[in-house]
């Protein structure tokens, strides 16, 4: 399928886009204080990304809503997720809905449906196994849509679990190697898959570990920044096209700046370059 969400998100990486998604985290309190002020806090919201997406568009491939930050709002706040999501498409982003579902049966294709709908991507737990990641498969099957599973995650607590050793080694190798199968037939057979794989840049070990376990799965990689991780520990997952990667970024972009400033876009637009320069020549080293 030519135009599924990795073909396209491997044409615009070597169209010379940076393998660069940043994450839509909204909080009001870091809002430039012109922002609509006496609006709602989800129109505020709303308010800034008509502001800050038609910068990024030009930019970057993909932007990342977290839905925790507009669900929190009740249904005006989903509303405005909504609206984010139909907002980067009109621009030609592509959505990758962080939503980290993970159930079974129709309660799974209700998320899938729902989901599917607003973004090209979404972020699952593969906790209950091969079950709930089916109907999401499916969908991913039928329109080119794609998935992130939960794999090696960047928080520091993140090997209570992820490390415990099983019969294939670590629990995150099992999960790894449970990735790499459900993607076997989804995607370009010669290219990435369309089941990806969420792996914290914090562990630029378990990057390179992990890569050899994933060889077709593209890799979120999220924990560059705020949470330690450098721009280069995430090389490991990039192949020498510069595919295969891509680097999560929120708060050092959409928080870069005072509420405020006057200056507040400029300043978000050239975190976003300097961020998209850096990346990519780690890509392409």
């Amino acid at each position: 399928m030519k135009d599924d969400f990795s073909s396209q998100l491997s044409a615009r990486i070597l169209a010379g886009a940076a393998p660069v998604v940043v994450g839509l985290d909204p909080r009001v309190q870091s809002l430039p204080t012109k922002i609509a002020p006496g609006a709602t806090e989800p129109d505020r919201i709303l308010a800034f990304y008509r502001e800050v997406l038609p910068r990024l568009a030009p930019l970057i491939p993909a932007v990342k809503p977290n839905i925790a930050f507009f669900e929190r709002f009740g249904a005006a706040g989903f509303g405005c997720y909504e609206a984010t999501c139909q907002l980067a498409k009109e621009l030609g982003m592509l959505v990758i809905g962080d939503i980290k579902r993970g159930d079974i049966g129709s309660t799974a294709e209700a998320y899938a449906e729902g989901h599917f709908a607003m973004a090209d991507a979404l972020t699952l737990h593969p906790y209950l196994g091969r079950d709930s990641l089916a109907p999401f498969l499916s969908h991913c099957s039928a329109s080119g849509k794609a998935v992130f599973v939960l794999v090696r995650t960047s928080n520091p607590s993140a090997c209570e679990f992820q490390d415990l050793e099983t019969p294939q080694g670590k629990l995150c190798d099992a999960i790894a190697r449970a990735v790499d199968d459900w993607g076997s037939d989804l995607g370009d057979p010669k290219g990435f898959s369309l089941v990806g794989a969420v792996v914290g840049a914090t562990w630029p070990d378990e990057v390179v570990r992990l890569r050899a376990l994933m060889p077709r799965a593209w890799f979120l990689l999220p924990g560059v920044g705020a949470q330690g991780a450098g721009f280069s520990d995430v090389e490991g997952a990039f192949d020498s096209r510069g595919l295969g990667g891509l680097v999560a970024q929120s708060r050092g972009i959409m928080q870069c700046f005072s509420p405020d400033d006057a200056q507040w876009l400029d300043h978000i637009e050239q975190a976003a370059v300097e961020f998209a320069r850096g990346i990519r020549e780690v890509a392409t080293a």
